[in-house]
């Protein structure tokens, strides 16, 4: 199941400041490449939040995402079951484009989900073989949390603005099984 909860965070805009002070790097996590990462604490705001919330989930790893436009992406279409549980997705720009956010798929196969990492990574390149299950919408302080084993993908592929105008979230990776 997917969950959405709006205005999360008591100071986004404050919370987003800070944010922009870290330094985004490229990341090699072994089996996929990230670039724009800052990693920061699982003692973060955001996941204090989740925790309080749910108190059997565990955030495991988690990092803020700065991703402009043009930013070369390992992959369209995903599933993060290498990476944890569940997947949180917390959105940090103020005023998203229209049509940004979380998309979630559904293969040609009728899969939503799977549990094997990659198992789809080559058709997952384009989204010729699978359509839009849902679309969750990018929102200033909403976070979007799902099971890692869902299909999904950024609403906008090519990513969008620059500098701090360009894309940013904040990802978190757990274990715990989501309700």
């Amino acid at each position: 199941m997917i969950h959405v909860f709006d205005d999360v965070l008591p100071d986004p805009e404050a919370y987003r400041a800070e944010a922009l002070k870290h330094e985004f790097e490229t990341f090699d996590f072994g089996h996929v490449v990230f670039h724009g990462i800052a990693p920061t604490d699982t003692d973060s705001l955001l996941c204090q939040w989740i925790k309080q919330r749910y108190s059997y989930l565990f955030p495991a790893l988690t990092f803020f995402r700065k991703s402009p436009l043009g930013q070369v992406e390992p992959h369209l279409i995903h599933t993060d079951v290498d990476m944890g549980q569940w997947s949180g997705l917390l959105y940090l720009n103020p005023e998203p484009p229209q049509g940004d956010g979380t998309a979630f798929w559904i293969h040609s196969s009728g899969a939503i989900q799977s549990l094997v990492p990659h198992e789809r990574s080559e058709e997952g390149k384009n989204s010729s073989s699978w359509a839009l299950r849902e679309l969750v919408q990018a929102k200033f302080n909403r976070l979007v949390l799902f099971p890692s084993s869902y299909f999904h993908s950024r609403a906008i592929p090519e990513n969008w603005g620059e500098g701090d105008d360009a894309r940013l979230t904040q990802v978190v990776f757990g274990t715990g099984v989501l309700p």
